[in-house]
């Protein structure tokens, strides 16, 4: 079998201008439609947004671009502050169904969240330098592993680890059922694919909270 982590950094080198780029955010939800997904996030039409909420200084929303792919929903938004709060991957998860996200951003923090039917299943938001890998479902932990960076390990710091968003869509797909080919990310460039506006730092704000 081919190595999930080396498929999606593959990945991510071949689409990095539509798919990833310098961060943001990639969302998967299994089961689930692109309209279903657009309600989930609270997305709304540019339209719908006032003139001085656009200003890119003000920064209040960030552009997500969703596709359906087979299985599924492909979602993404290129700055990695719009990720979904944790209610968000609940909601999409109900029913039998799942939901990841993958999230990082210019301050390089690395986020892995995932749920399944109904139930949150995990959520870190800078996942590479948990603390108690024991929160780490079992499923998951092998490919965990393959980012984790210890902290008290000054060798560990210094050599680093595998790419934290490639990781991160590898246990998506665990998770979500859900193998992410360069076709699927093509989709989100084409004139199919659905554009809608996100508050940003509502993940952040849940943090806080």
């Amino acid at each position: 079998m081919d190595d999930p982590v080396a498929h999606y950094e593959a990945l991510l080198d071949e689409t990095a201008a539509t798919f990833h780029g310098d961060g943001g955010t990639v969302l998967v939800a299994a089961g689930a439609t692109v309209a279903e997904v657009v309600d989930a996030l609270g997305g709304v039409s540019v339209e719908d947004v006032p003139a001085d909420e656009l200003d890119p200084e003000a920064f209040t929303w960030s552009a997500y671009l969703l596709t359906a792919i087979d299985g599924g929903v492909l979602a993404v938004e290129d700055t990695g502050y719009a990720d979904p709060p944790t209610a968000v991957l609940v909601a999409l998860s109900r029913g039998g169904r799942a939901a990841a996200v993958v999230r990082d951003n210019i301050q390089a923090h690395q986020r892995f969240g995932c749920a399944r039917d109904g139930v949150l299943l995990f959520d870190e938001h800078e996942y590479v330098y948990l603390d108690d890998r024991s929160r780490v479902p079992a499923e998951l932990r092998e490919l965990f592993d393959r980012a984790w960076v210890d902290l008290d390990d000054d060798a560990a710091v210094d050599d680093g680890a595998e790419d934290g968003t490639a990781v991160g869509l590898a246990m998506a797909e665990v998770v979500t059922g859900l193998h992410l080919i360069a076709d699927d990310t093509r989709r989100l460039a084409s004139d199919d694919a659905t554009v809608v506006l996100v508050r940003v730092l509502q993940y952040a704000d849940e943090l806080e909270g």
